[in-house]
């Protein structure tokens, strides 16, 4: 059982990783590969507060979401003079600057050896100390996210964002504002990242830089298109699919040493694959 929880409460905040994710390179159309950094911030940023007892949690999962908001916008803002290819480079190297960052500020991060002992979530007062009580939590804020993603998709906002993919300079023609959809796009995912982020750390009690680095950015891409970009159902698909990949992995004996090695090849392929043949991913383009 505790098996099946744990499962379940990590493809949650996967679910609400993949929002934001989604919503910047499936319906924007920002190819950014620098969303694990978010992630990581929202991580350290509550497992900082709660391990030197600077303040509870929900004020603390309040401050990721604004730190990483604020964090993703200048991240994203690049995008606007740099396009394709450039900012592909561009929020490469912010990501391998994250992980520097996360690996050498020992006095923040624990350094290479991460962070340990983070206290668990204490919601008003009531202590989320048990793996059923952790799962209700998660699928609480996962199910919030994705209401709010349907809800900005249906609204005339998304339907601008959608718009902005298929043609910026006919949106920027039209009159809209193409900076500030833009950025308002990019504050919002920020948000997702950064309650995943807190929600993650105080889950496990031990967050690391390995977690956040390239190869957890390109775990996020292969969610969102396997599930289906621009898809509501492909953010809560992708993550339950690809979270169960290493526990089918688990089931064939591989040496220990090529395990993880074969782990990513298998998002590699997984990624290939669905971009030549199947682009749409499973669930298809309908929000």
């Amino acid at each position: 059982m505790d098996y099946l929880f744990s499962y379940l409460i990590l493809a949650s905040i996967f679910v609400i990783l993949g929002l934001s994710t989604n919503l910047l390179v499936g319906v924007v159309g920002i190819f950014s590969v620098s969303q694990a950094a978010i992630f990581g911030v929202g991580a350290y940023t509550v497992g900082y507060a709660l391990s030197n007892d600077i303040m509870g949690f929900v004020p603390a999962l309040a401050l990721a979401a604004v730190v990483c908001l604020v964090l993703n916008v200048l991240i994203t803002l690049p995008s606007l003079r740099v396009s394709g290819d450039y900012f592909v480079v561009t929020s490469f190297g912010i990501q391998l600057l994250a992980t520097a960052a996360f690996t050498n500020w020992d006095a923040i991060t624990g350094g290479a050896s991460g962070m340990a002992g983070i206290p668990t979530a204490d919601l008003f007062g009531l202590p989320i100390d048990t793996s059923l009580k952790t799962l209700i939590l998660t699928a609480c804020v996962a199910c919030l996210a994705c209401f709010a993603f349907r809800l900005v998709m249906r609204s005339p906002f998304g339907r601008l964002l959608m718009a902005l993919r298929e043609d910026e300079l006919a949106v920027a023609a039209a009159g809209r504002q193409v900076l500030r959809a833009k950025v308002e796009a990019a504050a919002l995912a920020g948000v997702f990242a950064g309650v995943a982020g807190g929600l993650y750390a105080v889950y496990l009690s031990f967050i690391d830089p390995s977690t956040f680095d390239l190869d957890a950015s390109v775990l996020l891409l292969t969610m969102v298109v396997l599930g289906g970009a621009r898809t509501l159902a492909g953010s809560i698909v992708g993550p339950f699919v690809v979270v169960a990949l290493p526990q089918l992995l688990s089931l064939i004996d591989l040496p220990t040493a090529i395990a993880a090695s074969a782990r990513q090849g298998i998002y590699g392929v997984l990624l290939v694959a669905f971009m030549l043949f199947r682009p749409q991913g499973l669930m298809g383009r309908k929000i």
